[in-house]
């Protein structure tokens, strides 16, 4: 729904998601009681309603908001990964997500997606509240993106939680801009920021950075540009950790459609990575340790995935092909190759638009190689229908 007055316009959008995931996962009172690591069938029905309000008060003010309802059901509710998801949260800021039902067989809870107002002048504009901060040029990983960092094998890659946050950009020149990004926490160790000077040409876009996030310094830059047709991207950090450690992170890219067809759409992207972590150091709990004290030891160890790209190996590479079988059914195929291992993640999509509001999907991952540190080798197999409709 449309709104419009004199000054002002407004829209009004609703979406609904009914996403189910079917795979093997352990037991988290099998795990968090005995340290048992047998995994069980473990599946999960999501149903999200999402409404969206945005609008513009002249050509100067902007806002938005987007609140969620979700139901959560199924076996998963019993699995460790869904008990650590729900310890960890959304680590935003502002309190704004609650849980007003929780049963054995049943999560209820509701949230802001986005809450932000944006003011744009002739040479600055600020945006405040909850929002999507979008950094990085890679299409797979993402080294430089430290406050939405998606990987590439979650489930919902569209879900970008987003972070309360003070986003500042200063119209430097015709082709320069001064980004400055704030995102507080409650313990001041916490804080992230950044100071970005980004460059927008015709031929290529690149920034500089330089970052504190949580206790760590981050420098880093990326780019984008065209070549004969062809998309080439690249960025990198290095990284000088609080623990004393200093890590260098790097991407590099190239994605063509090729004209075959309906276009044959190829991507290559590879991973250096000095971010590693040895997978079998959390796997074992403290001696003697309560259920409570081994859930916040898990909790903190995966905790540690979530702030920028952790690997088991220094090197991977990305393939990924898509192509549209018929206007209305596309698939895709995704190959990430770990090349120390060896190990091997495999991902077919196939996308269907039924009528004109309504998507639907069905995907998988499979892995293949050793269990042992490897990168997809311990991993097991996820099967995902999506069914997404908006109005």
């Amino acid at each position: 729904m449309e709104f419009e007055g004199e000054d002002w316009q407004a829209e009004l959008r609703g979406h609904v998601r009914v996403l189910g995931t079917f795979t093997r996962d352990v037991s988290a009172d099998r795990f968090l009681e005995r340290g048992s690591t047998r995994k069980q069938d473990s599946g999960l029905l999501l149903v999200r309603n999402r409404v969206t309000a945005q609008g513009a008060v002249g050509d100067r003010l902007f806002g938005k908001v987007a609140y969620d309802t979700e139901l959560r059901t199924g076996s998963a509710l019993n699995s460790l990964g869904f008990e650590v998801a729900n310890e960890i949260g959304t680590q935003t800021w502002l309190d704004a997500d609650r849980v007003f039902h929780e049963a054995p067989d049943a999560h209820m809870r509701h949230a802001l997606y986005r809450a932000w107002l944006r003011y744009e002048g002739d040479q600055w504009d600020l945006t405040l509240g909850r929002q999507r901060i979008a950094l990085g040029r890679g299409r797979l990983w993402n080294p430089t993106d430290l406050f939405n960092p998606i990987f590439p094998l979650a489930v919902e890659g569209d879900q970008r939680i987003g972070q309360d946050a003070a986003v500042g950009r200063l119209r430097l020149g015709r082709t320069l801009h001064l980004v400055g990004i704030w995102s507080p926490k409650d313990d001041p160790d916490l804080h992230r920021a950044a100071l970005r000077f980004e460059v927008q040409r015709r031929e290529i876009d690149a920034a500089l950075m330089v970052g504190r996030f949580q206790q760590d310094w981050v420098f880093g830059g990326d780019f984008a540009l065209s070549f004969r047709g062809a998309a080439i991207r690249g960025e990198a950090t290095f990284t000088d950790l609080d623990l004393g450690d200093r890590i260098w992170q790097v991407v590099g890219s190239v994605d063509y459609s090729f004209p075959l067809g309906t276009g044959l759409y190829v991507l290559v992207e590879h991973l250096f990575n000095e971010n590693l972590v040895d997978p079998g150091a959390f796997a074992a709990l403290p001696p003697g340790a309560g259920r409570r004290a081994a859930l916040e030891t898990f909790v903190q160890s995966q905790t540690l995935f979530l702030n920028r790209i952790t690997t088991v190996v220094r090197n991977q590479t990305g393939f990924q092909v898509g192509y549209d079988l018929t206007p209305i059914l596309r698939s895709d195929l995704l190959v990430l190759y770990d090349w120390h291992g060896p190990s091997t993640a495999i991902v077919p999509a196939i996308t269907y638009q039924w009528l004109q509001d309504v998507e639907i999907s069905l995907a998988a991952q499979f892995f293949i190689g050793r269990d042992e540190r490897t990168e997809y080798g311990d991993r097991t197999t996820l099967l995902i229908l999506q069914v997404d409709a908006y109005f």
